[in-house]
């Protein structure tokens, strides 16, 4: 029998942070502009493609989709009068800070769950509404062990809770017999993995009565899982 979790990144494997905010924020610092905060999010808000799942964007993929991001990004500095030199020299530090591994931080039960997770008979992936390179960023975090493949949305072109980018997982992982979609978000994670068929555990904040099974903390979710399979099993 074949089974395999999908994990959520940001809020599931590390800490929730701004990551985003934060380097375009120190960015922009970095090079004298001093932006109200409140404007910054709302640019993020608007040309992050998480925060518009229902544009699909196959053809902007990869690198790709790094140049669309900042292209939106250069009309908002060109609305607040920073110089094209600026705009290249604050793009490139945002970027580096993003692909900065030490701009994460792992869960402290994390590593132990996955190995769990593994001795169990489950396949870990990632499955995660992110950058072009976060597989580099697992690596350097020590955790490339523990996952069989990386799902992420910006090399597919669509973002969760799409259901073409959860097909597109079941698809990677072969059609497991048993899977659970595990994250943090009731919508993107929980509503798109109980739409793609899979099973949903929600971790690491509340949810309602109808986001299946939650758990506080990463240690509580092995026990949950269906059992490894006996000796000799399928």
């Amino acid at each position: 029998m074949s089974k395999a979790i999908f994990w959520d990144f940001d809020g599931t494997i590390i800490h929730p942070n701004e990551s985003f905010f934060n380097a375009l924020l120190t960015a922009l610092k970095k090079q004298k502009y001093e932006i109200p905060t409140e404007q910054i999010r709302a640019l993020l808000q608007s040309v992050c493609s998480w925060y518009t799942p229902e544009i699909a964007y196959p053809d902007q993929v990869g690198q790709q989709w790094w140049s669309a991001l900042f292209k939106k990004f250069n009309l908002f500095y060109a609305a607040y009068g920073i110089a094209e030199a600026d705009r290249q020299k604050i793009n490139a530090d945002f970027k580096r800070q993003i692909l900065d591994v030490h701009s994460y931080t792992l869960y402290s039960d994390a590593i132990s769950v996955l190995t769990l997770c593994i001795e169990k008979g489950y396949r870990n992936y990632i499955l995660s509404n992110n950058y072009p390179e976060l597989p580099s960023i697992i690596e350097d975090l020590g955790l490339s062990a523990f996952f069989t493949d990386y799902i992420i949305s910006s090399n597919i072109g669509y973002e969760k809770p799409r259901i073409e980018l959860f097909q597109y997982a079941l698809r990677i992982a072969a059609y497991p017999d048993i899977c659970y979609m595990i994250g943090d978000n009731l919508i993107a994670d929980i509503q798109g993995g109980k739409d793609a068929g899979m099973r949903t555990i929600l971790v690491h904040r509340d949810g309602h009565s109808d986001a299946g099974c939650r758990c506080e903390t990463l240690s509580e979710i092995p026990p949950l899982l269906e059992p490894a399979a006996p000796a000799g099993g399928k």
